[in-house]
């Protein structure tokens, strides 16, 4: 592990390599319990400035437990687990064994509590130990949080999985899960200056995952380089098959109101990524889309969210309604008006969206979809914005597997770099990725 330079308000970032952790040939036992003391060394120096977990009174304790459960899965077995000692980050919707799940509110934790999720489960069996939960907005919605950016402390680190990106970009742990609905991975990633991947819609399990709305919801990851994206993938996604290309993906730029949601800033540091794509051979075609503006600049996505969430809340809502922030209130409220005939409407325009999408990158010959992560860079707290879904939610309403990279940066504050695949096709997506990577910012590869 590295410093990784800091600016004049910075934290001491440090590098935190998953795939350096994974070739790691240490004996198990000391491997293991450098890893946990590295961690907590980590944590000990950065957690206090950065608020990326969720606070937890017994830590050392469940770690050394952890420790020892690791030791004993060991014996007998020919040898170190994949994630072996790796500290993972778990966002505080997923349920952990151990570890309550608050997702982010003031409710009981009792009243939330629930088996613990399949991905979850699958990170222990590799050896991972789990780090902590991680912080987000109330119920992955809105709401206040702790979490700074680690780059500029007085900026946003995004939301909602704000704590997951958070914690893997000051280096406190090198893999971290989010979800995202509209831009939940998407957007901490770009603000944080990290790779974020958001699979196609139901790729991975969402069972033990408190949602917000479940027809949208999907897990994700964060990691520092693409190299440990394409380990966690491997490792994470199930069925995974990855994927290599020798020739340059076809890129596909949206037309209409989609390339307006983004500030002069952000448009000009695009355009310059774009011509130095085609510069270096790519083939990039401006394509009028499958979608209406008013899909992308109206509110039906929102309402879509709230009938949703309104129906995962209810009877939570119905005996703890005093408990829940002003925004889950009022989104709760309104969703609950929404008629069901209107969210099944939404349901059959995703489905309807999303094969548009499939046979428009079949007539185009278009491989990956590009745009700016977000629309601008990280606001400063005081503005109370973590984001924009301009730019990443229709891909997450029709399916879309998605990946930011950390590919430039405007005034010191990083700005992630969007490619989208075609649904299902998420191997093909970090394989095309890659490629453009290698243009873009080759230092985040490894």
């Amino acid at each position: 592990m590295s410093k990784l330079n800091p600016g004049d308000d910075d934290m001491q970032l440090i590098r935190n390599s998953l795939k350096d952790l994974i070739l790691n040939t240490e004996e198990a036992e000391s491997s293991l319990r450098k890893s946990i003391y590295s961690y907590l060394t980590r944590f000990r120096e950065l957690e206090p400035q950065l608020h990326a977990f969720v606070p937890e009174s017994q830590q050392e304790q469940r770690l050394k437990m952890e420790q020892e459960r690791l030791l004993a899965s060991l014996a007998g077995t020919a040898g170190k687990p994949a994630l072996w000692g790796i500290p993972v980050g778990i966002k505080d919707l997923i349920h952990a064994a151990g570890l309550p799940t608050q997702a982010g509110s003031r409710l009981p934790a009792e009243t939330l509590a629930g088996g613990e999720a399949s991905i979850v489960t699958r990170l222990r069996s590799l050896g991972a130990v789990i780090a902590g939960k991680t912080v987000t907005e109330e119920f992955a919605y809105h709401g206040p949080i702790a979490t700074l950016n680690p780059h500029h402390p007085a900026h946003t680190p995004g939301g909602s999985s704000a704590g997951s990106a958070a914690a893997v970009a000051a280096g406190l742990c090198p893999l971290a899960l989010g979800t995202q609905t509209l831009r939940s991975v998407l957007a901490p990633a770009s603000f944080c200056g990290v790779v974020g991947f958001k699979p196609s819609y139901n790729r991975v399990p969402l069972d033990g995952v408190i949602k917000l709305s479940p027809s949208f919801d999907t897990i994700g990851f964060f990691t520092q380089d693409l190299s440990g994206m394409e380990t966690a993938a491997e490792l994470l996604v199930p069925d995974w098959n990855a994927r290599q290309v020798s020739s340059k993906p076809v890129l596909g730029i949206p037309k209409g109101i989609y390339m307006e949601l983004m500030s002069t800033e952000v448009k000009a540091v695009f355009t310059a990524q774009i011509q130095s794509l085609e510069q270096a051979g790519y083939q990039v075609k401006h394509v009028q889309m499958p979608w209406e503006d008013e899909l992308i600049y109206g509110n039906a996505m929102l309402r879509f969210i709230q009938g949703e969430l309104a129906r995962e809340q209810a009877e939570l809502f119905g005996a703890y309604e005093q408990y829940y922030g002003a925004s889950v209130r009022e989104a709760i409220i309104s969703g609950v008006a929404i008629p069901e005939e209107e969210l099944a409407g939404y349901r059959l325009l995703q489905l309807d969206l999303r094969e548009r999408l499939k046979s428009l990158m079949v007539h185009e010959k278009i491989d990956l979809w590009v745009s700016p992560a977000q629309g601008g860079t990280a606001p400063k707290l005081e503005e109370g914005n973590t984001g924009w879904p301009g730019m990443t939610a229709v891909w997450g309403f029709a399916g879309c597997p998605a990946i930011s990279i950390p590919a430039a940066s405007i005034d010191g504050l990083p700005l992630g770099f969007q490619c989208v695949g075609n649904y299902g096709e998420d191997e093909w997506l970090l394989a095309r990725a890659r490629q453009v990577a290698l243009e873009l910012c080759p230092d985040k590869i490894d």
